[in-house]
């Protein structure tokens, strides 16, 4: 007798039903969708999420408090003992048709606030959509990403992860999806929303693991605007611009780890400058 395959549930997009009625202005667009997957798939990609240990071992980072730990698509779709559920979910929403719904929602947003983009790229729609470390830009225009992230436990003392900062500036936009577990009741992690106090400010670099820099700002140049909690089955995405600046709040000890998904999309070249 033939045993049949183990079923695993249908693969729903993030942006599924969304609109740009949800889009959000203040302080900068972005959408916070509560639910945003059906709960067959979200338990089943949450069951069998990596752990920092395990991503660790594995991109040979060691484990300390409240560091950030990467398992990018290709890593997902190149390991054996990763869930098909994980496989499938991170090769469309690193694909074309997802690219395609994210300009549904904000191209007229990411335009206003970058009106040289479409100058620099072309027309956004016609960009060839391309994966991070399988594709390359010679022959792709933008690289997408769909990143299992864990930030390890806070011992020792509260941290923040990383205070008021932008993206880097060659990204296109970004996405957040939380998968708190049920059983984590440490405080903070949230994502807080800024604007600027004041048109005078400056930000400081600092080198990121892949090489490049980080841009972060002192924390006397903004004021928050928002928080949006840390909470299971909860996207947030926006495009990237100078305006969209967040951050994480400091965050309780706990052994429990901070657990959600990453969206990106990377362009070759900044279409920003964020030097003052």
């Amino acid at each position: 007798m033939t045993q049949a395959p183990e079923s695993r549930p249908a693969i729903t997009s993030l942006l599924a039903g969304v609109t740009k009625d949800d889009i959000r202005r203040d302080p900068f667009p972005h959408i916070v969708i509560r639910d945003a997957l059906p709960q067959e798939l979200y338990d089943a990609l949450a069951k069998s999420m990596p752990t920092a240990e395990y991503i660790g071992e594995r991109i040979g980072k060691p484990i300390t408090s409240n560091e950030r730990y990467n398992y990018m698509s290709e890593m997902v779709l190149g390991d054996p003992t990763m869930a098909q559920v994980w496989k499938d979910f991170v090769t469309y929403h690193s694909s074309p048709a997802f690219y395609e719904e994210f300009l549904d929602l904000f191209e007229e947003d990411l335009l206003a606030n970058l009106p040289a983009a479409q100058e620099r790229l072309g027309p956004l729609r016609d960009l060839r959509v391309g994966r991070r470390n399988r594709d390359d830009f010679e022959t792709h225009d933008i690289l997408m990403d769909c990143t299992a992230v864990i930030n390890s436990a806070v011992t020792g003392k509260p941290s923040a992860y990383r205070g008021p900062h932008v993206d880097k500036p060659y990204k296109l936009f970004g996405g957040l999806f939380y998968m708190r577990l049920p059983e984590d009741d440490a405080t903070g992690g949230d994502l807080v929303l800024y604007k600027y106090r004041t048109e005078a400010h400056k930000f400081y670099t600092s080198a990121s693991e892949y090489g490049d820099n980080r841009f972060d700002i002192d924390p006397q140049y903004v004021e928050e605007v928002t928080t949006v909690p840390y909470a299971n089955n909860t996207l947030v995405m926006y495009p990237i611009n100078r305006l969209a600046l967040h951050g994480v709040s400091v965050r309780s000890l706990t052994q429990h780890q901070r657990r959600f998904i990453a969206l990106v999309g990377d362009l070759q070249h900044p279409l920003f400058d964020l030097a003052l």
